[in-house]
C-alpha cells in the first residue's frame, strides 16, 4: 500500500500538470517531472541525507510576537492593491475574477468594473496567468496573517486606463488606449499599477515588528518585485517599438507614465521609465533602466497617502476616483476619507 506521503505527492503532481490546461492554451510540457517529480517521489522534498533529517525551519525569531497590533493596518492596506492586481490579471487571462475562482477572499466586496479577457499571445498569457494565481495566494496569505478588508470597488475599465495614458502623454489618444486589445497594450497597462505595490511594501517594512508580518511582507515584496522585473524586461525588449497607432515608442510611454505617477505622488522622483538620463542610471553610468531604483539601486518607498494620490488619479488622498471610485478600504484609507473603516476583523 502506498504511503500517505507518496499519495499526497502524486496528487500534487497531478494538480500541477492539470493546472496548465487552461482555456485554449496548450498544456505545459511534462519534461519538468524528470527533476521535480523525482524529488517528490523519492524523498527529496523535506527529506534528509545520510545524516538524518535536514533542518528546514528558520531559527527562532528574536521577537516572539507574530503580529503586533500596529502591524495590522499597514499590511491590510496592501490588500487594496492586491485586489486590483488579482482582478486585472485573472480577468485578462481567464475572463473571470475572484468571484469565480476564490470568492471567499472578497469578503463581500463588489466585483470590479470593466475588467475583461485580453487578446494575449502565448508568452504574455502564461505570464499573466501565473501572476493571476500568485495574487490569489497573496490575498490569502495577508488575510490569514492580519485579517482582511472587503474588496473595494475597482475600476479596471479600458476607459480608466485610457484616461491614465491620456494624462501621461498630455492629450487624448485616438483611438482611446485599450489595455485588453493586445499583448503590448496589456504589458503597458501592467506597468501602470503593480509597481506601486513594491513602493508600498518597501515603505511598510520599517513600520512593522512582528516576525509573521515581517516574513509576510518580505515574501510579498520578493514576488511583486519579480513580477515587475518580468514586465519591465518584456517591455525593455520592445523599447524601440512604436505603439500603434500613436506614434510613441514603448520607452516613451513608460517614461510618461512614470512622470505622471511622480506628479500625482507629489514627493519627488520615485518612478523611472525604461530609459533614463545616464546620471539617473545605476551608479550614474548607464541609461538602461530595466529596474527602477534610487541612487543606491534600492527600491523607492511610498507612503499610503502617496499611493492613494496616484491610484485615485486625483493627486489627493482625500478625493477618491480613478481605480477606486469609492475609495480604498481599511482603516488607513478610510481615515483619509473621514469614513468608517470597512474591515473584517477576523485574523
Amino acid at each position: 500500500m502506498a504511503s500517505p506521503r507518496i499519495c499526497c505527492s502524486a496528487l500534487l503532481v497531478l494538480l500541477l500538470v492539470s493546472s496548465c490546461n487552461a482555456g485554449d492554451h496548450p498544456a505545459c510540457p511534462a519534461a519538468w517531472s524528470a527533476a521535480v517529480g523525482a524529488e517528490l517521489f523519492h524523498g527529496g522534498v523535506g527529506g534528509g541525507g545520510g545524516g538524518g533529517e535536514a533542518q528546514c525551519s528558520a531559527a527562532a525569531p528574536h521577537t516572539p510576537v507574530a503580529v503586533f497590533a500596529h502591524d495590522v493596518d499597514p499590511v491590510r492596506f496592501a490588500l487594496n492593491l492586491e485586489f486590483a492586481e488579482a482582478e486585472f490579471f485573472l480577468h485578462a487571462a481567464f475572463g473571470v475574477g475572484l468571484d469565480h475562482l476564490a470568492p471567499n477572499l472578497t469578503l463581500g466586496g463588489p466585483p470590479p468594473v470593466g475588467a475583461r479577457k485580453a487578446g494575449l499571445d502565448e508568452l504574455t498569457w502564461r505570464v499573466c496567468a501565473e501572476f493571476a494565481y500568485q495574487e490569489i495566494g497573496h490575498l490569502r496569505a495577508i488575510q490569514r496573517t492580519v485579517g482582511g478588508i472587503p474588496r473595494p470597488l475597482i475600476d479596471l475599465s479600458a476607459h480608466n486606463f485610457a484616461r491614465v495614458m491620456d494624462e501621461a502623454v498630455g492629450y487624448h489618444l485616438d483611438p482611446p488606449f485599450d489595455p485588453y486589445a493586445n499583448s503590448l497594450n496589456f504589458l503597458l497597462a501592467v506597468y501602470v499599477i503593480p509597481y506601486l505595490g513594491i513602493n508600498g511594501y518597501t515603505g511598510t517594512n520599517p513600520l512593522i515588528d512582528g516576525y509573521a508580518t515581517k516574513r509576510l511582507v518580505a515574501g510579498l515584496l520578493a514576488v511583486e518585485s519579480g513580477q515587475d522585473a518580468v514586465v519591465r524586461g518584456l517591455l525593455f525588449e520592445r523599447r524601440r517599438k512604436t505603439v500603434s497607432p500613436y506614434g510613441a515608442t514603448v520607452a516613451e510611454l513608460t517614461d510618461r507614465v512614470s512622470a505622471l505617477r511622480n506628479k500625482l505622488g507629489q514627493c519627488g522622483v520615485k518612478d523611472e521609465g525604461l530609459i533614463v538620463p545616464e546620471q539617473l542610471g545605476a551608479e550614474g553610468k548607464i541609461c538602461t533602466n530595466i529596474l527602477s531604483a534610487n541612487v543606491d539601486s534600492l527600491s523607492y518607498s511610498r507612503t499610503p497617502a502617496e499611493l492613494l494620490r496616484i491610484l485615485y488619479l486625483t493627486g489627493d488622498e482625500h478625493v477618491p476616483g480613478g481605480f477606486y471610485p469609492e475609495g480604498a478600504n481599511g482603516r488607513i484609507a478610510r481615515m483619509f476619507l473621514k469614513k468608517p473603516p470597512r474591515i473584517n476583523h477576523g485574523v
